[in-house]
């Protein structure tokens, strides 16, 4: 679509540097978004991993715990699953590809095995182990995630940016350049056509 301006040289000059600005932008913007879909394969795969993970350890404490609640009973288990750790989370900013992403850091404090082990068993210990291990990979799937939603956004965001300069002001621009240079060449033309007819009837004047 083409741009509604006046046709002239200075216009003209504008135009071609903005033209400029909006192809080496393009290159840019397009780079940025093929870094970013490169990082976002990576890590997707490397969520799936992380989530299959996550799934086969849930699935897991689920038998531990059963075992447990069936070897201990029921009295003994809520005795021994009292809150021993505190968690303490802190969200962090990092910057991943030119993304903002969150990253979370945490800490445990208490000890996961101050417990009464003359009412616990082997089982049990086992499961108070599997959870730790499952909270700290549960955390990371976490972040993973919301780092995942923030770049996908980010892409999107950046395609969309990159689409319309491609496919919208990159061809106004060159569009418009074209009909601009069209209309001063026919200007040019008819000066010249204008002149050569002045100076023809000048010669006239002068030759009688």
């Amino acid at each position: 679509m083409r741009l509604r301006v006046n046709p002239n040289r200075m216009v003209l000059l504008t135009l071609k540097k903005r033209l400029a600005v909006a192809i080496r932008g393009h290159k840019l913007l397009k780079d940025k978004l093929e870094g970013m879909i490169k990082e976002f394969i990576v890590s997707i795969k490397d969520f799936r991993e992380k989530s299959k993970k996550i799934d086969d350890e849930f699935l897991s404490l689920e038998r531990l715990l059963l075992f447990s609640k069936s070897q201990l009973g029921k009295e003994k288990l809520e005795l021994l699953s009292k809150p021993r750790v505190k968690v303490d989370l802190n969200v962090e900013k990092k910057n991943v590809m030119g993304v903002t992403v969150p990253e979370i850091k945490y800490s445990f404090e208490g000890d996961p095995f101050n417990y009464p082990l003359e009412i616990s068993n082997f089982e049990y210990d086992l499961l108070n182990q599997a959870f730790i291990n499952f909270l700290n990979d549960l955390i990371e799937y976490s972040e993973q995630l919301k780092q995942l939603e923030e770049l996908a956004r980010e892409i999107e965001k950046t395609r969309r940016r990159v689409n319309a300069l491609e496919y919208v002001l990159i061809p106004s621009l060159q569009e418009t350049i074209k009909f601009i240079k069209m209309k001063l060449d026919e200007i040019e033309r008819e000066t010249h056509g204008r002149l050569t007819r002045i100076k023809e009837i000048i010669r006239g004047e002068v030759e009688r």
